[in-house]
């Protein structure tokens, strides 16, 4: 079970950076993030929930797997972080999507106006 559990979170750390850079790449314009990025990262948040919730035991049983846990656990504290980055720039575009709308009716407006005047 050791080497299992040793491969799994070794599977689980690569696909979190492949994921964690795909996140970053849309941060920089490079790409997309929407709801199936946040499905694929849940996905192997959710096949580490149980041995996360082991590890504590896992960590004095079985210490060969302690550096994939701690780079585990530095991958969710970055993960955090790129998520924050990507809330705040989706914040950004919903206002300015918002201001965009306010502007097109506020032309709209105009326009109508204008046509009954004419």
């Amino acid at each position: 079970m050791g080497e299992g559990l040793r491969q799994t979170i070794e599977r689980v750390n690569a696909r979190l950076v492949v994921l964690m850079e795909d996140a970053r790449r849309a941060l920089r314009g490079e790409g997309e993030f929407n709801v199936e990025s946040v499905r694929q990262l849940r996905e192997p948040v959710e096949e580490m929930a149980p041995i996360v919730a082991q590890s504590p035991n896992l960590r004095s049983t079985q210490p060969e797997i302690v550096g994939q846990l701690d780079h585990y656990k530095a991958h969710l504290g970055e993960l955090q972080t790129t998520l924050d980055h990507l809330r705040v720039m989706l914040l950004a575009r919903q206002a300015s999507l918002c201001s965009d709308q306010t502007h097109l009716s506020a032309v709209s407006n105009w326009a109508a106006a204008l046509r009954q005047t004419s």
